[in-house]
């Protein structure tokens, strides 16, 4: 049997081993190599996130697009029946271009979701990460070009019909056109074997009754192509101004890419603050955006013909979907700017 005193002292030996093995598991974990593997695993863990936004994004923006393309798909179609080929062009042109835009939004949302699947297959990123976003950025600035190109024509066409309007207006109001010979368009449409040396100087021919009412359907028939034009124009801003906003998110994205999977923290660090900077200006925006168009939508009077409450009809369905876009968007990005945010607690133990 074991003395008292020997008892004693293998208590002591114990429990000593005992206050020094936390110890050394605290040395263990702070050993160089252990640090190394959590800061690895930290970075993997940052990659993966980062690429899943990714991929969350656009296939958010593509589903956003074929909201967009399903509206107007459904107004040519509805078109086709009563209205002549060459005065629903515009909608069906916007339609092809809407269409062209969707088509590479899914390329790129398909080669992106492969960048995913290959990275949790390989723990590592593929050095075409960074060129990926950049190709985003600008395929969305191009986009916003091509859409800005095709505006400008529809207000070039809008611009001719107003002037017409004005003319008929005058000649309505006043039951009377003034004929020059430099200008004769109004008099050979309402007497078409008028002769322009018939008069040297020039003069103001009277209007008839019959002749006045012809004036007044053109220029309701006017009013309508002018609000169509008005329909297509406002869904071409707010679409330019949503592709400007992706392709400033992703501009900003490719510096974070960059350095995601990097050594150095402070840099990770900075990319982030200017991620969240960026994403809280878009917040602002789309919110600015958002309350814009709850005053058109409110001002708008449906009141005239049965085409033109259609067209009003139109018009609310594009407000109503970039507004719904924009609202949903913004709430995404506050939910990415939390996630950003607890991003940077993380990096900061890491300094």
């Amino acid at each position: 049997m074991h003395s008292a005193k020997s008892t004693s002292t293998w208590i002591l030996a114990f429990s000593a081993m005992l206050l020094l093995f936390p110890l050394s598991v605290a040395r263990a974990a702070d050993a160089p190599g252990t640090r190394q593997q959590d800061a690895s695993k930290k970075r993997v863990e940052r990659e993966k996130t980062f690429l899943l936004r990714g991929s969350d994004d656009l296939g958010r923006s593509l589903a956003s697009v074929g909201e967009t393309i399903a509206v107007l798909t459904e107004q040519v179609e509805a078109a086709a029946s009563h209205e002549p080929e060459n005065k629903a062009k515009e909608r069906l042109g916007l339609l092809e271009w809407y269409q062209k835009y969707a088509d590479w939004l899914g390329g790129m949302s398909t080669e992106f979701d492969l960048e995913v699947n290959d990275f949790f297959s390989r723990q590592k990123t593929d050095t075409g990460l960074t060129s990926r976003y950049e190709e985003l950025a600008k395929g969305f600035r191009k986009l916003s070009g091509e859409l800005g190109g095709i505006m400008l024509k529809l207000e070039g066409e809008k611009k001719k019909i107003e002037a017409r309007m004005q003319r008929l207006n005058t000649a309505v109001m006043e039951r009377r056109i003034l004929v020059d010979k430099d200008d004769l368009e109004l008099a050979r449409e309402l007497w078409p074997t008028y002769r322009p040396y018939d008069y040297r100087q020039a003069i103001y021919k009277d209007l008839t009754d019959t002749e006045v009412f012809y004036f007044r359907n053109e220029l309701k028939a006017l009013g309508e192509q002018q609000k169509y034009f008005d329909c297509l124009q406002e869904l071409g801003k707010y679409e330019e101004e949503w592709l400007i906003l992706k392709a400033d998110e992703f501009t900003k994205l490719q510096e974070l890419a960059r350095v995601i999977g990097g050594d150095e923290p402070g840099q990770v660090v900075s990319a982030v603050r200017g991620a969240i900077k960026t994403y809280e200006a878009g917040m602002a925006a789309l919110k600015r955006k958002s309350n814009e168009i709850d005053v058109k939508l409110h001002g708008i009077t449906r009141a005239g013909t049965m085409k033109m409450l259609d067209r009003l009809d139109e018009l609310s369905r594009y407000y109503e979907n970039m507004k719904n876009r924009y609202e949903r968007h913004s709430e995404w990005l506050g939910t990415q700017i939390g996630s950003y945010q607890a991003d940077l607690v993380e990096l900061g133990k890491e300094f």
